[in-house]
């Protein structure tokens, strides 16, 4: 089969600017006598909301539809969230870490449809209930991962542990254990099938629950020459089927294509597609200054899927969208100023680029019901 160079495929820009969300965000907080800035600091997003950590302990709660915002607050904790994630399952579920250790899981119920009638709805509207997971990490959350149907969910941290928490819905009940140490800190993590992949500093494992245990698998023969942060993710299709296809991260702009036992069954090469991408993606308000591969050696940093051929990876100043399929760079962002955190969702990318400025990359606007509820939020904060 012929595989298309994928350029116009993969192409990406940046649309309109989302100054409507940070305008619904305040720039300080008061905090008794006291006022501290309030900056973010990590980005998530499905098809419905964007989640948004902050550095005093709330996560910003935006509904894309509707353009409102709401504040998610941690059990008695104003440390800094380092790390959210949000699962879409019957409620949405939405994982947050701190720089303490702690995490919490907001269980954010779903609007019923509007043809639902009245007589099955509940009588008393549900609320959001939360759940937090403390005493178990010792250092900061690095890394966090649900299963897809929202009743697993991983954490890992600086110090290399990896939490497994399960989530009872019905009884309002949690049960956290750890399924391995690594010893180096947890870089990112990517379930699939009872298939946690893991890749830490020091190496990339895939761990599998077989039998109520956890079996330990590295991929390849030897661990990196040096601790650097290099990100592992599943690739898989549910329309084509197949097997699961997990690609690391390796130093030198490389990845590894691996099976799920974790045998390596490729290498791929992206140094000189990256000198030569097949677009640059355009930004609305780009920085001055253009980073270059000639300033020093960059590598992929975490890793996600992107309209289901693509990965998406990315360091402090490059994005890149990448085909393994033809070993090209289809587009790449040079002119970012700081990326503090990248979430995908399905066709669209979201830049945290510095604490108070969020971008969109995509490969079209977005869908005109999203667009509707901006357009209404504008109307009614002109109207106050």
């Amino acid at each position: 089969m012929e595989v298309t160079s994928g350029a116009e495929e993969g192409f990406v820009r940046e649309w309109t600017p989302c100054s409507h969300i940070l305008s619904l965000i305040p720039p300080k907080i008061q905090n008794g006598i006291f006022s501290n800035e309030l900056c973010l600091t990590c980005v998530d997003a499905v098809s419905e909301y964007i989640a948004l950590g902050t550095n005093v302990g709330l996560v910003y709660w935006y509904d894309r539809k509707k353009g409102n915002i709401q504040r998610l607050r941690c059990e008695a904790s104003t440390s800094p969230i380092t790390f959210v994630k949000i699962v879409s399952t019957v409620d949405y579920m939405v994982g947050a870490g701190n720089a303490t250790g702690q995490v919490t899981v907001f269980q954010i119920p779903k609007e019923h449809p509007e043809n639902v009638p009245d007589t099955f709805k509940p009588k008393v509207e549900p609320k959001v209930e939360r759940y937090t997971i403390g005493d178990l990490h010792k250092s900061k959350i690095t890394s966090i991962e649900w299963s897809k149907n929202g009743m697993r969910l991983f954490s890992g941290d600086k110090d290399g542990v990896i939490i497994m928490t399960e989530i009872d819905f019905y009884m309002h009940l949690c049960k956290s254990m750890e399924i391995v140490n690594e010893q180096h800190e947890i870089v990112q993590m990517s379930y699939y099938q009872n298939s946690l992949l893991v890749s830490s500093k020091y190496r990339s494992i895939v761990c599998e629950r077989r039998d109520n245990r956890w079996h330990v698998s590295q991929l390849g023969k030897k661990e990196r020459k040096s601790l650097c942060s290099l990100g592992a993710v599943f690739q898989y299709s549910y329309a084509q089927g197949g097997a699961a296809n997990a690609y690391c991260a390796r130093a030198g702009l490389r990845l590894w294509r691996a099976d799920r036992a974790g045998n390596v069954l490729q290498t791929l090469l992206f140094k000189e597609a990256i000198s030569n991408p097949l677009t640059v993606a355009e930004l609305l308000n780009p920085s001055q200054k253009k980073h270059s591969h000639s300033e020093k050696e960059y590598n992929f940093g975490p890793l996600h899927v992107f309209r289901e051929h693509f990965l998406v990876s990315h360091n402090e100043h490059f994005l890149y969208v990448l085909d393994p399929r033809s070993l090209t760079a289809v587009a790449v962002v040079d002119d970012l100023r700081r990326i503090l955190s990248v979430s995908v969702n399905k066709e669209e990318i979201f830049i945290l680029e510095g604490e108070r400025s969020l971008v969109r990359l995509a490969h079209k606007p977005e869908p005109a019901t999203l667009a509707q509820g901006l357009f209404a939020n504008r109307q009614s904060s002109l109207n106050q």
